[in-house]
């Protein structure tokens, strides 16, 4: 049977490409009664085979059904959904791109740089004294918005906008953006094209060049723009919309976006909004090198959990004459080792989830690896590779006498299954293999050693060494899993160098001889962050994503006239969005751009966090009306 079965996919193969969609589906129906009757024929005959001659036969069949598909677009319309793009009934405003140009270069011009562990706003005003500066150049810049909405500050820097809807009966939409800036190494200002806070438009290449330009004022600008320009219209929104600016994100948020989200569960309630859009992963051109080729918009709807851990050893001190076999940063540097050749591995059962959905999507980009394109593929296949998928249960129901198809079919049905399981385990193996380092670690918990500090002087045996070591949770993962990690493999490495283990304030091992004994300690350096829940993709819940999908789609429109396709992220870092879990379920990390080609010859991120910081006034445009259409959609659609 075997031969027969492999001899029809070759002839079939052959015919693939001539064939018609309907002279496909004729030759899969005639198919699927012929291999109907076949396999209940036969169905003890298959059942009774060992487990080479099972496969084999299981294997074939999956691939007789990868023959017949005619059109592998409809698999990955499965495989990555896309909205149809939103009916603008008022089209894509034509903005007037100068202002918006020199609005975020006068937000650019103050400097809001925000450092590590700043103090309370309320015991040191003057470290934050920009930010008042700030405030009263928004109310200059956008007077309708602070006429109009109602401002509460919070914290005495935050900014909570409400713009009171007509329904008092909708949960609100919540926008997010912050104020603060990371601030520049002032060993790099020769490094920058223009200098930092000069918020230089340069004409040529139609950019607002500064720190600040697009994380995230040049969404913080789109935001007020957005509601100035519905505001001159005499428009008014039907769902009360919130807008939330914290003033500290770039150092954890807990003085801006900390307050700020407690303070909206005290006027609004707990899982009161239908919607937050914050910051987050952008929309790329097919010409940005850091995309996959083709126009893709990357909204985030999930964040990793992150955790700063002290790892540090201890030992006796003294003259290094009397050193012994390790000193304390010699032990450490063993421990330092042993975390990252025991780090968090890819592996098949870490395949899945929106990550694997966010790879399909993107998969035909031409940057991306062609063995992972042809590995992804065969994912989708083997999971397709069942009875219900052939047509073939249905069809042997009605062929197969009742009580034989009541014994036959169930066994049958179970063997096509392990079939299944089998493969997709196969191909995801392929996966792993076949996916480049940057793409593999949105699916782990990342391991980065970023500071070491031990010793003071030549001659002197340090007494201690600490590494501090930056994990970025896993979605699929949490803290207490990391924790059993570091005892699981840290274990042996104290008990092999005589050091006493103490791991998250729990004793775990005592030095195995008192003489030459060290201590080996680790203890959070900064309080864990547990990964966010995701956003719901699908079903009831899912409407305010599917809304937000269909409005990217109809504001990104390539010049072949073609939407941008839209593939669900994850967030590597975290944004102010982490203090608003309480909220809602739906949380989306957006930052919007503009699919031009970015004529910097940089590439639209480049700068972010470090020189030459810039942001395409396109991109204000863009995203201005995509506000815009968003905040009139909220207001007629149900979310």
């Amino acid at each position: 049977m075997l031969p027969i079965i492999q001899g029809s996919v070759s002839l079939l193969d052959e015919k693939r490409d001539v064939s018609s969609s309907s002279s496909k589906a004729k030759t899969r129906s005639i198919w699927t009664a012929v291999l109907a009757m076949v396999l209940g024929a036969g169905a003890l005959t298959f059942l009774s085979l060992d487990n080479t001659a099972s496969n084999a036969v299981n294997d074939s069949l999956w691939k007789l059904s990868h023959s017949f598909q005619a059109d592998s677009s409809s698999i990955l319309a499965a495989l990555c959904p896309q909205q149809d793009p939103y009916s603008l009934k008022d089209g894509l405003a034509d903005l007037d791109r100068d202002l918006l140009a020199t609005r975020l270069s006068k937000a650019v011009r103050i400097d809001t740089s925000v450092g590590d562990e700043w103090p309370d706003p309320n015991d040191a005003p003057e470290r934050w004294e920009a930010f008042p500066k700030f405030a009263e150049w928004l109310e200059t810049e956008f007077p309708r918005a602070h006429e109009r909405l109602e401002l509460r500050k919070v914290h005495q820097h935050g900014l909570l906008y409400t713009w009171r809807g007509s329904d008092e009966f909708l949960k609100p939409l919540l926008m997010m953006a912050h104020q603060d800036v990371v601030p520049v190494n002032q060993g790099t200002l020769d490094q920058w094209w223009y200098p930092p806070f000069d918020g230089f438009i340069d004409e040529k290449t139609e950019t607002v060049w500064g720190r600040g330009s697009t994380d995230c004022k040049a969404w913080l600008v789109s935001l007020l723009s957005s509601v100035e320009g519905l505001l001159a219209k005499n428009w008014q929104t039907k769902r009360t919309i919130l807008f939330s600016f914290g003033f500290d994100e770039e150092s954890g948020g807990k003085q801006g976006a900390g307050w700020l989200a407690k303070r909206i569960e005290e006027i609004w309630g707990r899982d009161s909004i239908a919607m937050i859009v914050d910051e987050g992963n952008p929309v790329l051109a097919a010409s940005d090198k850091m995309g996959p080729g083709i126009d893709v918009a990357m909204p985030g709807i999930a964040e990793k959990g992150s955790v700063d851990l002290a790892v540090t050893v201890e030992s006796a001190g003294g003259h290094s004459s009397q050193a012994g076999a390790h000193t304390s940063i010699g032990l450490l540097a063993r421990v330092v080792a042993q975390l990252e050749d025991k780090r968090d591995q890819l592996d098949e059962s870490k395949i899945g989830g929106p990550q694997l959905q966010f790879l399909q999507c993107i998969r035909d980009g031409p940057r991306i690896p062609g063995a992972l394109r042809s590995a992804l593929k065969d994912l989708e296949w083997a999971s397709k590779s069942s009875f219900e998928y052939l047509g073939l249960y249905s069809t042997m129901q009605s062929v197969l006498p009742n009580s034989f198809a009541s014994f036959v079919l169930p066994a049958l049905n179970a063997w096509s299954e392990r079939g299944r399981q089998r493969r997709i385990k196969q191909a995801k193996h392929c996966v792993v293999h076949a996916m480049p380092e940057q793409l593999q670690t949105q699916f782990i918990t990342t391991t980065a050693v970023d500071i070491i500090e031990g010793g003071v002087k030549f001659n002197a045996l340090p007494e201690s060494a600490t590494a501090y070591v930056d994990h970025r949770i896993a979605i699929t993962s949490n803290f207490k899993e990391l924790k059993e990690h570091y005892i699981d493999v840290l274990t042996s490495v104290a008990e092999r160098y005589n050091m006493e283990m103490v791991a998250f304030g729990e004793h775990i091992l005592n030095a195995s001889s008192p003489i030459g004994a060290s201590k080996l300690v680790i203890k959070e350096a900064r309080s864990a962050l547990e990964p966010a829940p995701w956003t719901p993709l699908e079903g009831e819940r899912a409407k305010p994503w599917q809304l937000f999908s269909q409005l990217v789609r109809a504001v990104w429109v390539n010049a072949d006239g073609e939407p941008v396709k839209v593939a669900p992220s994850i967030m590597q870092g975290n944004t102010d969005t982490r203090y608003y879990h309480n909220l809602t379920h739906n949380i989306i990390r957006f930052g919007p751009s503009s699919i031009t080609p970015d004529k910097t010859g940089l590439g639209a991120l480049t700068g972010v966090h470090t020189v030459n910081e810039h942001y395409p006034i396109q991109g204000l445009a863009d995203s201005t009306n995509f506000y815009t259409a968003l905040f009139r959609a909220a207001s007629v659609e149900d979310l």
